[in-house]
């Protein structure tokens, strides 16, 4: 939905709370700076999804897209959704290259000017795009319920396109007849031109005249809308008449003829003529569009929500993204950010590695330790960005399992930058970004804080990073923090509700893995970097004596927690990879399922069909056998017309599947069904059950019939 039109509606039902409770308060929706979209690299990854716009109506939809309340982005995931389980062989919708038309009525009501012919024409290419869009999903409103659901109760502007149709070829021109008096002057126009042309061109070849000319051969040219002729400058006093434009050589002077002058007054009176008519359809036409503006908005609202599902399917199909589930906790598997994708597709990376994030349940804050490089910031913007489309209705690239929060907000600071303009320092610049994101902190808000405590004296920088993730503890705010301080890993080990976890390092490389461990915290590595950067060893020595190490009790509890956690945490892997692959089982299962009962609908189809056949047969022989009891001698023929009804009787119940009864009972006038002894498809005329009996229609005459003579095997 545009910006300009995702306004909270009315009467719409807040979330949280359970019936007769009051709900829970929660924080407004906030926008894209409310999620840090900037910090997140919004504008960028926004870059990937225009690509894959076909349409300027997508285009804007985009670029003035806005985090959307619960409901709305649920049914934007369910759009995409379907549209990624569709069919290959469906294609996608006809969008084409549609065009936007609501910039330029904006601007005719703002500027009070009519619209040309060029926005018009674009209008009514806008307008039957609905049309066809609209017809596309209805047809397959089964595969794409939710879409079809979206383009169903459009407001009504087949007036203002049949309007439009009637006054704009197929060129984006008016049409002669858009009005009668426009048609009379065209004519007028055309017969007037015609005229003035056999004139010119006899002027064109009187002697006199002929040699003046610079083209030789009498052409007839317009300047300003006058008949002119090319006539050499050296000679222009041969040609009577006036001049009305030189050539940029000088060479040639453009010449009306003095008796073409009356007649070129009087085409010049008609063309002014026309362009007032013109002039006065544009305003017309302008008048009725302004009238229908706010119809045509939401409508095009509508298609930028089917076309932004269409953009979330080609992003799934192009960089492996996913509908994620929309879950209470952040739960991240094989998480891979979109701008590094891009980079791989395009060479300028070998891979992209997946990382996996977990927050939420049973703890809302996630300590990220480790060397710098390691990673630690890119699972911060990763975990964000993925929160943002969330809130955006927009896929994500992660693989099966993973559920991410309609969280209603986000604080980050994320990055060093000085805040020149303000004369702050970089730890100020952190500070200040924290302390304004401090009055939205709830649980619906997350909390990504990179290098929490830096930039100070260490001691100073973990008793504040210390308090601030207990304040946000408290309130169970969402939160994940990288950091180097030692003191700051020790906070998540007191309290339960707080984890540790390290991004790996390739020591012998110095590359990050961009590993994420729960439930250990990371080493900063710094001496066993130096060392493989060839410091001087005295120096190495040197620093290993003054690093001050922990108490030997406390190192051993420390050890003991942390291995009790990262056991936690397989634990809790192994149970989720568990969890998944009983998914995919019973996916697997659903689909055998499904598979069996329509392999088991068409073997009961095809021995109905067989049975059918040889009872048709069977009630053909008794039939002709009925007949001829006439000629069997009086003593034995009542004997033989009791069998003939036994069997003709078990003939009919024989057919009765409880598929063919559920068929017959169904069965409505209007129904076509297909006759086998006439091999026709024959719509019902009326049914008489309690008879027994059917008229169908063939052709212009109605038949009747047995309702045993109707195939279920054809007609369901």
């Amino acid at each position: 939905m545009s910006a300009k039109h995702n306004r909270k509606k009315p009467g719409r039902p807040k979330s949280g709370g359970q019936s007769g409770q009051a709900p829970a308060k929660r924080l407004p929706l906030g926008d894209l700076e409310g999620f840090a979209a900037t910090r997140l690299d919004w504008p960028s990854v926004r870059e990937q999804f225009e690509r894959l716009v076909s349409t300027g109506l997508g285009r804007r939809g985009l670029r003035e897209l806005e985090p959307l309340e619960d409901d709305e982005a649920q049914a934007a995931h369910t759009r995409v959704a379907e549209l990624v389980a569709g069919s290959q062989s469906a294609g996608e919708p006809p969008l084409g290259d549609l065009s936007d038309p609501c910039p330029r009525i904006e601007a005719a009501r703002s500027n009070r000017l009519a619209l040309s012919e060029t926005d018009l024409a674009s209008l009514l290419d806008f307008l039957r795009a609905i049309v066809r869009t609209s017809v596309w999903f209805s047809e397959r409103r089964e595969a794409y319920p939710a879409c079809a659901a979206r383009l169903s109760g459009l407001p009504e502007l087949k007036g203002l396109r049949d309007s439009l149709e009637g006054g704009l070829d197929g060129r984006g021109g008016i049409r002669d007849e858009a009005s009668g008096r426009l048609a009379k002057l065209r004519e007028q126009v055309r017969s007037l031109t015609q005229r003035v042309e056999k004139k010119a061109k006899a002027i064109a070849n009187r002697p006199d005249i002929k040699g003046a000319l610079a083209d030789g051969g009498g052409r007839v040219a317009l300047r300003d809308g006058r008949p002119v002729l090319l006539v050499k400058a050296k000679q222009s006093g041969r040609v009577r008449g006036m001049i009305h434009d030189r050539s940029s050589s000088g060479e040639t002077v453009f010449v009306e003829p003095a008796e073409l002058i009356e007649d070129g007054n009087a085409l010049s009176a008609l063309r002014a003529d026309e362009a007032r008519e013109i002039q006065r359809l544009l305003t017309e036409w302008t008048r009725e569009v302004l009238g229908q503006a706010d119809r045509i908005a939401r409508t095009a609202d509508r298609l930028i929500e089917v076309e932004l599902a269409v953009v979330g399917k080609r992003f799934c199909e192009q960089f492996g993204a996913r509908v994620p589930e929309i879950s209470d906790s952040l739960v991240l598997r094989g998480a891979r950010h979109p701008l590094l994708l891009a980079q791989e597709r395009a060479g300028q990376i070998e891979g992209c590695t997946p990382i996996d994030v977990r927050l939420g349940d049973p703890f809302c804050i996630l300590v990220l330790t480790g060397p710098n490089t390691g990673g630690k910031t890119l699972a911060l913007k990763t975990a964000g960005l993925a929160v943002l489309l969330a809130r955006l209705g927009l896929p994500f690239p992660c693989e099966p399992g993973s559920r991410i929060p309609l969280w209603r907000g986000i604080v980050a600071d994320i990055g060093d930058d000085q805040e020149v303009a303000q004369n702050l320092s970089t730890f100020s610049a952190h500070l200040a970004r924290i302390a304004g994101g401090l009055p939205r902190a709830s649980r619906e808000t997350l909390f990504l804080l990179d290098e929490l405590g830096g930039g100070t004296d260490p001691a100073d920088g973990a008793a504040l990073g210390a308090a601030l993730l207990e304040w946000l503890r408290q309130r169970k705010v969402p939160t994940l923090a990288s950091t180097h301080i030692g003191r700051l890993k020790e906070f998540a080990f007191r309290h339960a509700d707080v984890e540790n976890a390290s991004v790996e390092f390739d020591v012998e490389t110095l590359r990050p893995l961009y590993r994420l461990v729960v439930g250990t915290p990371g080493e900063s590595r710094a001496l066993v970097i130096a060392r493989r950067l060839g410091f001087d060893p005295a120096i190495l020595a040197d620093a290993e004596r003054r690093v001050s190490r922990p108490r030997e009790e406390s190192a051993a509890l420390m050890e003991d927690i942390r291995g009790a956690r990262v056991e936690a945490e397989r634990s809790r892997s192994a149970a989720g990879a568990q969890a998944l692959e009983a998914e995919r089982r019973v996916a697997e299962l659903q689909l055998e399922a499904e598979q069996l009962a329509g392999r088991r609908a068409n073997l009961e189809r095809d021995a109905q069909a067989e049975l059918e056949t040889r009872l048709g047969e069977a009630r053909s022989q008794a039939e002709r056998a009925s007949k001829l009891l006439e000629q069997v001698p009086a003593a034995q023929r009542e004997e033989l017309r009791k069998t003939l009804f036994a069997l003709q009787a078990a003939l009919r119940s024989a057919s009765l599947t409880d598929r063919r009864r559920t068929f017959l009972d169904e069965l409505r006038k209007g129904d076509l069904v297909f006759v086998p002894r006439l091999a026709k498809r024959c719509p019902v005329q009326r049914i008489d059950r309690d008879k027994g009996r059917i008229k169908v229609r063939l052709g212009n005459r109605e038949l009747e019939l047995d309702l045993d003579d109707v195939s279920i095997s054809e007609s369901s």
